[in-house]
């Protein structure tokens, strides 16, 4: 594929354009904050490097996967991103295409069924291992309120958001950074609805949080992945379709044994109700063929879609549900309650707890960065009668001391990311979704986690349900 030649397309371009924020391919007019490009020595032995957006004309010239950043001048944006992984085998994406979105092709239905019931417009787009679900509220539509009255920013962040820095040219409103934060709440409700159908005659892969490790044999699983909800908005960025998709030829972990398999490109499936294509297998099968893509993209809307009216009712049904009654708890409390007794966190005697969950906080850079350390040890404290804020804050409480982290947590923020993770394994068990059958020894050392087999200890003792 000739990347540099596809990129000069002007179809090519102006679809591009439209995923920004644009109808011609005129950066000035893009509401995208920034663009990000991703190629093999882009900067200082980097992968990726965030531009303006008139760079984009360098990035079609080099080559680079493009991504656009999720901080928008007009609008927040609300993403579900979930994908296939597997543990045991990394690129299986890659080299077994039609079999990993043959997997993937139920979720996807049952995704789609959630959001034509709420009368959501979205965008899907096929990445290169699972789909983007995609729309927008623009900031002056009037449910922007409402949202705003929904949302919590530790106060860290609300300074972050004041400043600015090399990478932000100017400081994030606080009200966009509350409605984003609120948006990653509404998109865990439309998981929970998932959840829900899962009950119905679903014989699928195991469908998780954020890549947590599963027990089965073949160590793969379908990950709803809300982590960019975690992190400052400035710090998110999502691909764009009609760019080029070249991450399995990039990352250390793929490039190796995936050097033979060529680029392709990231298509659309469906926008607002028009499906482009009849299949994935379609898509498969039209991704790294440049003509047919350049034939098709006349056809294909990248335009991110108003959410329409079917916000204000997802809206509705959330604030009534018991999710919504679990998030209001969360924020009913802080880190350093004076109320708790172990409100100095280091205080707190780790040998308590079992040896696999005291080794990350004994060791936390790099296993408090690790979704399943993360579950397992928001469960543990659970059972032990700890508020989950306060789960929070003795995770945030390790991520902000000095265990050779650098710059990650000038960057991103400690306390949001701790609130982030703990919250979506609590909110799992507190609403009785999460049984925790797998919280057990044999499932803990499948996973690849137990640190010490026979310690005494019985995980299965500390479910919660």
């Amino acid at each position: 594929m000739d990347i540099r030649s596809y990129y000069k397309t002007s179809v090519i371009q102006k679809k591009i354009a439209e995923y920004c924020g644009a109808d011609e391919c005129d950066p000035y007019k893009f509401s995208c904050e920034y663009l990000v490009g991703v190629k093999e020595g882009i900067s200082n032995n980097e992968y990726f490097l965030s531009v303006p957006n008139d760079k984009i004309f360098w990035l079609f010239d080099i080559g680079a996967d493009i991504f656009r950043s999720v901080w928008d001048k007009e609008s927040v944006l609300f993403i579900l991103d979930f994908e296939y992984y597997n543990l045991l085998y990394p690129a299986e994406a890659y080299f077994k295409p039609y079999d990993v979105y043959y997997k993937l092709e139920e979720i996807y239905q049952r995704v789609k069924n959630i959001y034509q019931k709420y009368k959501l417009n979205y965008i899907s787009i096929q990445t290169g291992q699972g789909y983007h679900f995609v729309f927008k509220l623009p900031i002056n539509n009037s449910l922007f309120s409402d949202l705003l009255s929904l949302g919590y920013l530790e106060s860290t962040l609300k300074g972050k958001y004041a400043t600015t820095t090399a990478r932000r040219k100017r400081p994030v409103p606080q009200e966009v950074g509350i409605v984003f934060h609120t948006a990653g709440r509404i998109i865990e409700f439309i998981c929970y609805q998932l959840f829900s159908n899962l009950s119905n005659n679903y014989k699928g892969l195991p469908v998780v949080f954020s890549d947590v490790s599963v027990g089965n044999r073949n160590k793969e699983a379908i990950s709803l992945d809300l982590s960019m909800y975690a992190d400052p908005i400035y710090m998110r960025d999502i691909r764009v379709p009609f760019s080029v998709y070249q991450k399995h030829r990039i990352y250390h972990k793929f490039k190796l044994s995936t050097q033979d398999i060529p680029p392709f490109i990231v298509l659309v499936r469906e926008n607002s109700g028009n499906e482009y294509f009849d299949s994935y297998k379609e898509i498969i099968s039209v991704r790294t063929n440049v003509k047919k893509v350049i034939d098709l993209a006349e056809q294909i809307s990248c335009k991110i879609p108003d959410s329409g009216d079917g916000l204000a009712l997802l809206l509705e049904e959330y604030k009534s549900s018991l999710l919504y009654k679990i998030h209001k708890d969360f924020d009913s409390c802080e880190h350093d309650d004076p109320k708790i007794w172990y409100k100095t966190y280091d205080r707190f005697e780790t040998k308590i707890l079992p040896p696999c969950v005291r080794h990350c906080l004994e060791y936390p850079n790099d296993h408090l960065l690790k979704p399943t350390n993360l579950q397992t040890l928001t469960r543990v404290l659970l059972k032990l009668n700890w508020h989950p804020k306060h789960i929070a804050g003795l995770i945030r409480s390790k991520y902000e001391r000095n265990y050779g982290w650098g710059d990650t947590w000038y960057k991103y923020d400690a306390a949001s990311r701790a609130n982030f993770y703990v919250r979506i394994y609590s909110d799992l068990i507190l609403s009785g979704v999460d049984k925790e059958e797998d919280l057990n020894c044999l499932s803990h050392y499948e996973k690849g986690y137990c640190w010490k087999p026979n310690c005494g200890f019985k995980l299965e003792s500390y479910r919660l349900n």
